[in-house]
């Protein structure tokens, strides 16, 4: 296969923000390893996906986290100080990720998962409680955004009254990550992800004084260990990625799950009737519609991959949500189903030693709002006209801009 290049993707494309699976379908049959852009190369197919995601050797993560547009000299300044370009936990290689995603996973094993189960139940409860008189809700802004993220804020060890800016800077951080920015916007959101370093150095020097039972006081003791696991800025910029990653790819799993239920209002009926299919409806949305589109890598050498030549140096974007919708891997794949003989095929959590620590965590709580959902709104429908909207996510994220519905 050839290296000619397509015309250069656009992730700012109304086309593909609204529905990506096209592209990647198109992508797949014609050309699963695709020359996209300068040095910027698109893999679709399934199993040229994985053997990128594989080999971390010559597929390095270490930039993962650099941002996809280039900035402005007093942006990326700024940007330094804040560690933006710092490598901890998603853009690491063992032997160091090895040791620190340990001290991670420990946060969601079964058995801590079975302890925090009754609060979640509570949180939905009380949220559900909070818009249930009111016949209509956005389902994304009153309930399947502030569920993930008290959760892993209460993990995390953030304190309830900083939350709402720690969200802020979340979003400035992201939008540096995904969106082409002028260069006054870099700055002005680099000057916020700065603040946002400041403020997790501030709760770590606090943990060190007076640590407690949360995520963040586990990281800054194994920080001071004689043999450390991690740094104090490995813990920083680990915390800026756990909270991230622990409530936007949950929070837009919830949403996108619900809008193909409603969307389809006899699966919805069907898991208001019988329970039991909420976790294939779960694993169905993480395929149909996985809130995580794809995931970079930078190759070290030149390496050939499904008979085409990655040069070093390029940057090489692994697109998983392509995988659920592959016809050779999944049948019927672009039909939202909750019927499938066994789990749906998916790699939604992503693949290989960068598989999402947090999947435990994500399917218990998708599994609790839907619990909640169909137990208390049986008859919820979408709004009277609703079109669905999806907000910018590059070649990252896939969610929704609001999901208003009615009961």
């Amino acid at each position: 296969m050839g290296n000619e290049a397509l015309k250069p993707l656009d992730s700012q494309d109304p086309a593909f923000i609204e529905n990506p699976y096209t592209l990647y379908s198109e992508l797949r049959e014609s050309k699963p390893v695709a020359l996209a852009g300068e040095n910027f190369w698109v893999v679709t197919g399934r199993e040229e996906m994985m053997a990128v995601l594989r080999d971390h050797d010559r597929f390095t993560s270490r930039r993962n986290l650099d941002g996809a547009f280039a900035f402005s000299p007093e942006a990326r300044q700024i940007l330094e100080e804040a560690l933006f370009f710092r490598v901890a936990l998603l853009n690491v290689e063992p032997p160091e990720h090895t040791r620190f995603r340990a001290l991670i996973n420990d946060a969601f094993t079964p058995r801590n998962l079975r302890m925090l189960e009754p609060s979640i139940r509570s949180l939905a409860a009380g949220l559900a409680d909070g818009f249930a008189g009111d016949q209509k809700a956005d389902l994304l802004r009153q309930f399947a955004y502030p569920l993930p993220m008290t959760v892993i804020c209460d993990i995390m060890g953030i304190p309830a009254q900083d939350r709402a800016m720690v969200k802020q800077w979340n979003n400035a951080w992201l939008a540096l990550q995904v969106l082409p920015l002028p260069p006054e916007q870099q700055v002005a959101f680099a000057g916020q992800v700065l603040e946002y370093m400041g403020y997790f150095r501030s709760l770590l020097e606090e943990r060190k004084r007076r640590p407690g039972e949360d995520l963040l006081s586990r990281l800054t003791q194994a920080a001071q260990q004689p043999d450390p696991v991690c740094t104090d800025d490995d813990v920083l910029v680990s915390m800026r990625v756990l909270l991230a990653a622990g409530h936007e790819t949950t929070t837009n799993l919830i949403a996108n799950t619900a809008l193909h239920l409603l969307w389809h209002h006899d699966l919805w009926d069907a898991a208001v009737r019988d329970q039991t299919l909420i976790p294939a409806a779960i694993e169905e949305g993480l395929r149909y519609d996985s809130s995580v589109q794809g995931t970079p890598r930078f190759a070290t050498e030149d390496i050939c991959v499904g008979g085409t030549t990655i040069p070093a140096g390029a940057k090489v974007q692994a697109m998983v949500a392509a995988a659920g919708h592959d016809p050779e891997w999944v049948e019927d794949p672009d039909t939202f189903r909750l019927d499938r003989p066994a789990p749906a095929r998916h790699h939604g959590f992503g693949y290989g030693i960068h598989f999402c620590p947090g999947a435990p965590l994500a399917r218990l709580e998708s599994r609790i709002a839907f619990e909640t959902l169909t137990r208390r709104f049986p008859g919820m429908t979408l709004e009277a006209g609703y079109q669905p909207s999806h907000m910018p996510g590059g070649f990252v994220f896939h969610g929704l801009t609001a999901l208003p519905v009615t009961w």
